[in-house]
């Protein structure tokens, strides 16, 4: 079973407006929830999975749950009319059903549950984990949502073997937000871009129940890029974790014949992540 976060936030489209709450409201209705073609995961839907709803601004509540009762499936004509109601907007190409569809009575706040959550990295920017579309994430953080599970005293301490310095840590926290807003001011290289679905853009992209800082593609190579910051990481964790990733954007995002490079962003370089990196002719380290 696999346990998964669909996020609705406001959009605009075609003229016309359509909130948050409005666009979860007609898909509880449905017991439908569409799902972009380049949507990550998408193909890792399976019946009995279970499902969060997250409805973003200006609520930023967990709303519901349900189960999948189908995997993602490609409608036909008639299914297109049924559930995009004559609306550009709701018309989609993939989808899932949802049974057993629970609506709380009491919503939970995110922010109060943001520090108990582990897909959350950087908790002071955790609004980027949710920028819309699905995220997988695990047992223990839906149970965590879900008021299933204690937080232990060890956990309250937030402690971590592969967290070198917290100073650091909470430094590269605000490099990924001063990076986000200033991206095309960035001397990358080469003309990399936020790698952008219909409902996410590459910043905390999803990768299974992990988040890539920064996916990015090359625009004159066409090489998707996975960047990644040391965050106070020790650098063997650092490299170990760049490269889960880049197998993971290989199998599931690129297409036949595009590479996968990564780019890790550290303060300062030791001699450690000199030779993990060395050899590694896809992966380059920026200080």
């Amino acid at each position: 079973m696999n346990y998964w976060i669909f996020a609705v936030t406001g959009h605009k489209i075609g003229g016309e407006t359509f909130t948050a709450e409005e666009i979860f409201n007609q898909r509880m209705k449905d017991s439908f929830w569409g799902i972009g073609e380049k949507t990550p995961n998408r193909k890792n839907f399976t019946k009995g999975d279970r499902v969060i709803f997250y409805i973003g601004v200006p609520k930023k509540i967990f709303a519901a749950t349900a189960t999948l009762a189908s995997s993602s499936f490609k409608l036909n004509d008639s299914q297109k009319k049924e559930y995009g109601h004559g609306k550009q907007f709701y018309t989609t190409d993939y989808g899932v059903l949802l049974k057993e569809t629970d609506i709380w009575h009491n919503p939970k706040y995110v922010e109060e549950l943001v520090p108990k959550l582990n897909f959350i990295e950087n908790k002071e920017f955790w609004f980027s984990y949710f920028q819309g579309g699905v995220r997988q994430i695990t047992e223990e953080d839906f149970k965590t949502i879900m008021g299933e599970r204690e937080t232990s005293l060890v956990e309250q301490i937030v402690t971590s073997k592969d967290i070198e310095s917290q100073t650091e840590f909470a430094l590269e926290t605000h490099l990924e937000e001063f990076i986000y807003q200033n991206w095309s001011n960035i001397k990358w290289g080469s003309r990399l871009e936020l790698y952008k679905t219909d409902e996410q853009d590459g910043r905390q992209f999803p990768a299974g129940t992990w988040s890539i800082d920064f996916l990015a593609i090359d625009k004159d190579k066409n090489d998707l890029v996975v960047i990644e910051l040391k965050r106070g990481k020790t650098s063997d964790s650092t490299v170990g974790q760049l490269l889960r990733y880049i197998n993971w954007v290989k199998e599931n995002i690129a297409e036949k014949g595009q590479n996968v490079r990564g780019i890790i962003i550290a303060r300062d370089v030791d001699e450690a992540l000199n030779y993990a990196v060395k050899n590694l002719e896809y992966v380059e380290v920026k200080t």
